[in-house]
């Protein structure tokens, strides 16, 4: 009879496993002959977790038995969490190990498969440790603590950028070292909504510095996968704003008054980009009816030289564009007054002639030409005199073509007259011709001064004394 009670045990693992070899995966089609938790049905997840929880001690052991036993705080913790699911076990289940008891002893035993012709109902859960997702189940007839596989866990990525903020060229650190159960990470970006690069890190090189080099959004999206290659599920994504100040414009103008045919200045090179550099400058010019008359695009150093071909007032406008393509924002802009060189003159005022010193009035028309702009003009008038009274004393022509030079508002010169017969022994002939005043008033291409003028005929015989004339008028530029 002693051997009665080992040859019982025998024959009941026997009925419990099934066994069809020791060596290799064994079968079993039958649970609840020798259960971990109780003998019946267990009702609900509420009462696994209570019956777990009353017998914490024997299943420490059973793990330990198991291998397991660092496996045993994760579990208890998940259980404790009331994630819990019934579900059934196919046949043909593999199971990696079960845990059971006979009689006070705590068992376990590996490599097992659910052989019956049905489902076998069970609680499942699973449980995450060191990067292992462990999926466990428990019979519901008998409560004993099964592993039915462990796989990588999905790993979690974590992405952290910065700055956020940033200008053009200033580095980026993607950080990925947060991520965990990642045996690889991958950081991609995209431009505006279009791909633009990516870069591969691993827990070994988690950060990845960079450089943008276009002002705009980039999106940062990160990626961990596990040495399943299985990759990560939970949003993983950063932006960037990378801020490109505008260039700042400056105009300079030289001479801001000139002439018809004389090279104007447009200056722009004091324009400045604080996080780049100015690389061309587009300058527009506008009469005074707000036509454009003209447009030019420069490189550095952002200097045009315009001449212009007519007489006006005119805006001159620059933008400024920097290394990255963002124009300016501030209004830069000059009025430049281009004046004519060809007037037409209108002067007129009284003259005396020498002889018994007649008085005459006379006027004339003509033209003036800046040879030099405010040194050296030519003017060509002619007209007639007019005489006030005595017989010896004739109307007459007369013409000048003089050369001005002009000093601060002041201005002398000379040069050949021609005058018709003034009296019978005055006859038609060339004079010697100079003349002194000075401005009395200017505007924009007009302008009034006062002169005096003497002609000297060159007609031999005739002296200074004899025959001179005087002048003093007025003279209009127009």
């Amino acid at each position: 009879m002693r051997y009665k009670k080992p040859l019982v045990l025998i024959l009941a693992l026997v009925m419990v496993f099934s066994f069809y070899g020791m060596a290799g995966t064994k079968k079993f089609t039958r649970v609840g002959v020798y259960p971990m938790i109780q003998k019946g049905k267990i009702a609900n997840a509420a009462d696994l977790q209570k019956w777990i929880e009353e017998h914490a001690e024997d299943i420490k052991v059973g793990f330990e038995k198991a291998g397991a036993s660092s496996l045993y705080p994760a579990f208890m913790e998940e259980v404790k969490s009331g994630k819990i699911e019934e579900t059934v076990i196919p046949k043909g289940e593999h199971i990696e190990w079960m845990v059971f008891k006979v009689g006070k002893k705590v068992k376990a035993v590996d490599d097992l498969v659910w052989a019956a012709n049905r489902t076998l109902d069970v609680y499942v859960l699973t449980v995450s440790y060191e990067c292992k997702d462990y999926h466990m189940a428990v019979p519901r007839l008998c409560g004993n603590i099964s592993l039915l596989n462990a796989r990588n866990s999905v790993p979690v990525c974590d992405l952290k950028v910065s700055p956020d903020k940033a200008k053009i060229d200033e580095p980026i650190k993607i950080d990925m070292s947060g991520s965990s159960c990642a045996v690889k990470m991958k950081a991609t970006v995209n431009y505006e909504g279009q791909y633009l690069e990516s870069h591969d890190l691993s827990p070994e090189n988690p950060v990845w510095e960079t450089q943008f080099k276009k002002p705009g959004n980039y999106e940062i999206t990160g990626e961990a996968f596990n040495a399943d290659g299985v990759v990560s599920t939970n949003e993983c994504k950063a932006k960037v704003e990378i801020i490109n100040y505008p260039p700042e414009c400056n105009l300079k103008t030289s001479p801001d008054s000139g002439y018809v045919g004389q090279p104007f200045k447009l200056d722009a090179s004091g324009s400045s980009d604080k996080d780049g550099k100015v690389v061309k400058a587009v300058f527009t010019i506008t009469d005074e009816k707000g036509n454009q008359v003209d447009k030019k695009e420069v490189g550095q150093p952002l200097v045009y030289e315009k001449v212009f071909h007519q007489s006006g007032r005119f805006t001159v406008s620059v933008k400024v564009t920097d290394n990255v393509g963002a124009v300016s924002a501030n209004i830069c802009e000059f009025r430049v007054e281009v004046r004519k060189k060809f007037h037409l003159l209108a002067e007129a005022g009284p003259m005396i002639a020498k002889g018994t010193y007649t008085g005459f009035a006379f006027g004339r028309l003509g033209f003036a030409f800046l040879l030099v702009p405010e040194r050296l003009s030519l003017l060509a008038s002619a007209g007639g005199a007019l005489k006030f009274g005595g017989d010896a004393f004739k109307n007459h022509f007369l013409s000048n073509l003089l050369l001005n030079l002009q000093l601060d508002g002041f201005f002398l010169g000379g040069g050949l007259g021609y005058s018709s017969k003034v009296r019978d022994d005055w006859q038609s002939d060339v004079d010697i011709v100079g003349n002194i005043g000075f401005d009395i008033w200017k505007s924009f291409n007009k302008s009034a001064s006062l002169f005096g003028e003497i002609r000297v005929p060159m007609k031999k015989g005739l002296t200074f004394e004899e025959a001179h004339a005087f002048l003093v008028g007025i003279r209009f530029l127009l």
